[in-house]
């Protein structure tokens, strides 16, 4: 028997799917979601259908399910809503992006990352459309070794935030832009912009967001070398609202990962092995770049504690998940290290 749908069901439904994704719910409001496109796709309405097969989309990423996101992505782009609105292809490429970068396919990435800059052009009166667009394109650069040309990017990026922008778009643009910054070991304009990106975005608003901002700009910040107590401040609020917002499996890896990577910078080495072997166990759940990071920091602390032979292991691993991911600038880094540990070994 075919399920019949009472009029204006999908919206009750889509109300509950909503509902599940602001308390975090995120099987829940897939489920909704889904029930809500069915009901939505029994009562003719195309754009309710489309708007919840896309919290579909999120809701699988924020699960962690990146390789399904991706697929079901690609099916969503050949919806006749896709193919006929600029700023809806625009939407799906780059979540798109975003998720090719999170399975560490960066090559892709920034192909989908290109194609959802040119969509969101074509879209009118939509700045934070292009403005999200654009800082997806700078992130696959950015993850690929292609510095350069993200800064470029940034530039073109800084010219999109103007007053009419959202707050919360503002400081995601200003945040990306610092990422670059620090990368580029400009620590001074890296501090500068991800302390405009602070104060536009705000921990009453997105926690989940605030928390992973300040892990990010801990990260690189640690990466540059920047240990001074601010850098432990944005580990420190990052964990608190880990703590009350929870998050994903991958998103704790990732924020014990920015944790060992202080306590290594700090001299704490025992107390960074402990944290990293765990972490390493399990760096199959995050993107590969980001578990390269994890077993380049963990070779190098075992280094440290005089264990050339399992440093090397380690560090080998780090090279080849760095040349899987596509980035080659840190796949020649891990490779002069191990060259390094080699001769000291005389092996």
């Amino acid at each position: 028997m075919n399920q019949t749908h009472e009029p204006g069901q999908h919206v009750f439904l889509e109300l509950r799917a909503r509902d599940a994704w602001a308390q975090r719910d995120y099987r829940a409001a897939r489920e909704f979601a889904g029930q809500a496109r069915g009901a939505a796709d029994a009562n003719g309405d195309e754009n309710a259908s489309w708007n919840m097969a896309f919290l579909q989309l999120e809701c699988l990423k924020k699960e962690g399910r990146f390789e399904e996101a991706a697929s079901t992505s690609e099916a969503l782009r050949a919806h006749p809503l896709t193919q006929r609105y600029p700023d809806l292809a625009a939407r799906v490429s780059t979540f798109l992006a975003d998720t090719l970068i999170g399975r560490g396919n960066l090559e892709a990435a920034m192909v989908e990352a290109r194609r959802a800059v040119e969509a969101a052009e074509q879209a009118t009166g939509s700045p934070d459309l292009r403005i999200r667009a654009q800082h997806a394109l700078i992130a696959a650069l950015a993850e690929s070794d292609q510095v350069d040309d993200a800064w470029e990017e940034c530039l073109r990026l800084a010219e999109l935030i103007t007053p009419e922008v959202n707050s919360q778009t503002a400081g995601k643009a200003y945040w990306v832009i610092g990422n670059v910054a620090y990368l580029r070991r400009d620590t001074q304009a890296g501090t500068e912009y991800h302390r405009r990106a602070a104060s536009h975005l705000s921990p009453s608003n997105d926690l989940d967001l605030w928390a992973r901002f300040n892990r990010a700009s801990a990260a690189l910040r640690l990466a540059g070398g920047v240990v001074e107590p601010e850098t432990l401040e944005c580990i420190e609020r990052a964990e608190l609202a880990a703590s009350i917002v929870g998050g994903s499996e991958r998103d704790k890896l990732e924020l014990s990962l920015t944790r060992a990577h202080w306590l290594l910078l700090t001299g704490q080495v025992d107390a960074a092995v402990e944290r990293l072997k765990p972490i390493c166990e399990a760096s199959s759940l995050m993107a590969s770049q980001t578990a390269a990071e994890a077993y380049l920091l963990l070779g190098q602390a075992l280094d440290r504690l005089g264990d050339p032979l399992e440093s090397l292991f380690q560090l080998e691993k780090s090279q080849e998940l760095f040349r899987q991911s596509g980035a080659p600038d840190r796949e020649a880094h891990v490779g002069a290290l191990i060259d390094d540990a080699v001769r000291r070994s005389g092996a």
